[in-house]
């Protein structure tokens, strides 16, 4: 027995290149996750019928301790000794040899079934089927037959091919007693016995006309589709064989078998895969069940199984802890060149606001300055067409007083020909276009000045002296001679002007000018 779990445990650990590539039914995976979820309710559908069993007045004594052994055969070990026992003493008292016979297969079944080969060969050893009906005969060679076969796969040593053909020896027996008529056991010991001789194709065929029975139980399906698996399995068909250890535990689970090997089988094989997660969880059930039976060889098996798969669920998640951490370094890594090329965006955006906003500026100006020029324009040609109107009527006035001799009249300039009065009239023509170009002109320039400073026009008109001299410089008018010239001011008055009014600021002279050219 040994030296086949340390078999079991090297296939585990060895993934083979085979079941690598295996597609997994995830549909069959589902379905098992069902009846597994379900184990409660099909184990309480066990329990009643064992209660209806031990409560029916109308069975013998015989048979109802031999229906409850049945129930409990593989259900619960300690309970199915129990009554296999129980079973015994009623056949004795019986003196009924083929009860008795029956009595002492079950035990010797009850034996194989918890791991206790030695108990269980020295039983049937001792078993005399002789004047015995020919049920009770078939029963005993084919589960000696069984015996002598599970003794195999526990002893894989010299005595393995030993076993094998003594297995096969008590079959054929089975087989001759059979009736083709009897078409579960019938085909069940044919497709076995095919098996055991590595026929697998034939005891494919078999096992398919035994499953094609409407008398096949849900427990002989469980036996008869983990039987599949293991052909499948051995011809390398790692998918097929999945498949078929999946419905036989899904009918284990169906009718509440606690010692099987099929949920077992499927823990193992998607471990090979590398669905751990999956795999432990299966295998954790495999052994509550195992240990619900009391099963000793099921226990040891999957004890020393148990851990290589938990011990590779954990390397797993050490690997996959391993790939986050490196997956966060390099989100991080990724979010910081993030973060640096959203600053050198942000940085280049602005750096585009900015000249955006220069253009802006410098658009204004231009639009401001084009303002200007239409305002200057407008006003030079109204001004200029005026004073050439006023001209050519004065011109008029002059030659029509010579030519009427009325030179008396020529020393009088008429109101509208005087160039005091004309000057006023352009000194405030000069104020509404500043001010219409300005409009927050006079407010802003006092605003450069000291607060007890500040220059404010006289009643009566728009803009001072002072006022007017530094508005034609925001207009661009610099040259003091040229300002002079327009207002008809000496050059040393323009220059008094500004030098008085600079006084009253606090600013510096450069600093003025360019407060200057920001008003408007």
């Amino acid at each position: 027995m040994r030296k086949h779990i340390i078999s079991i445990v090297a296939c585990i650990m060895l993934v083979s290149t085979t079941g690598s590539a295996v597609g997994i039914n995830t549909a069959d995976l589902d379905s098992l996750d069902y009846y597994l979820s379900q184990r409660e309710h099909y184990d309480q559908q066990k329990a009643e019928r064992i209660c209806r069993i031990q409560s029916c007045d109308s069975l013998s004594q015989y048979e109802r301790l031999n229906m409850l052994f049945e129930e409990y055969a593989s259900f619960n070990y300690d309970s199915a000794h129990l009554y296999v026992d129980r079973l015994l003493d009623a056949a004795t008292a019986s003196t009924d040899i083929n009860l008795q016979t029956e009595a002492l297969i079950n035990k010797g079944f009850a034996y194989l079934s918890a791991g206790l080969f030695k108990e269980s060969a020295d039983l049937f050893q001792g078993i005399d089927i002789t004047g015995t009906d020919t049920a009770v005969q078939i029963k005993y060679y084919s589960t000696y037959a069984r015996l002598l076969y599970d003794l195999a796969d526990y002893n894989r040593s010299d005595l393995y091919y030993e076993y094998i053909n003594q297995g096969n020896t008590y079959s054929d027996k089975a087989l001759q007693l059979l009736s083709p008529q009897d078409t579960v056991k019938y085909w069940y010991e044919m497709a076995v016995r095919d098996m055991k001789q590595q026929n697998y194709t034939r005891s494919l065929e078999r096992f398919r006309m035994q499953l094609k029975s409407p008398l096949i139980s849900e427990h002989e399906k469980a036996i008869t589709y983990s039987s599949i698996g293991y052909i499948y399995y051995a011809m390398n068909d790692i998918e097929q064989s999945l498949h078929y250890n999946i419905l036989a535990a899904i009918s284990d689970i169906r009718n509440s078998t606690k010692e099987a090997v099929a949920l077992r089988n499927v823990a193992m094989a998607l471990f090979n895969q590398g669905q751990t997660e999956r795999a432990v969880r299966y295998i954790r059930v495999a052994l509550d069940d195992a240990k619900f039976y009391n099963a000793r060889h099921r226990q040891l098996e999957i004890g020393q199984i148990l851990p290589i798969i938990e011990h590779a669920q954990m390397q797993q998640l050490e690997e996959q802890n391993t790939r986050i951490r490196a997956l966060s370094i390099v989100t991080y890594a990724l979010l910081l060149v993030l973060f640096i090329v959203l600053i050198l965006l942000y940085n280049r955006v602005r750096a585009v606001q900015r000249a955006h906003n220069t253009i802006k500026q410098i658009n204004q100006k231009l639009e401001e300055a084009n303002n200007i020029k239409e305002e200057y324009i407008s006003t030079f040609l109204c001004n200029q067409t005026e004073t050439l109107n006023r001209f050519a009527m004065y011109q008029r006035y002059v030659k029509r007083r010579a030519q009427e001799r009325r030179t008396e009249e020529l020393l009088t300039i008429p109101p509208q020909y005087n160039a005091t009065r004309t000057r006023k009239v352009f000194y405030k023509q000069l104020d509404e276009m500043i001010l219409r170009i300005f409009p927050g002109f006079v407010e802003q320039f006092n605003s450069l000045l000291r607060h007890d400073e500040q220059i404010m026009p006289v009643q009566g008109e728009l803009l001072s002296p002072e006022l007017r001299i530094f508005a034609l410089i925001r207009l661009g008018v610099s040259d003091n001679e040229k300002i002079a010239q327009i207002l008809d001011y000496s050059i040393n008055t323009v220059y008094t002007y500004k030098t008085r009014v600079k006084n009253r600021s606090d600013l510096s002279t450069e600093q003025f000018n360019q407060a200057l050219f920001q008003l408007g």
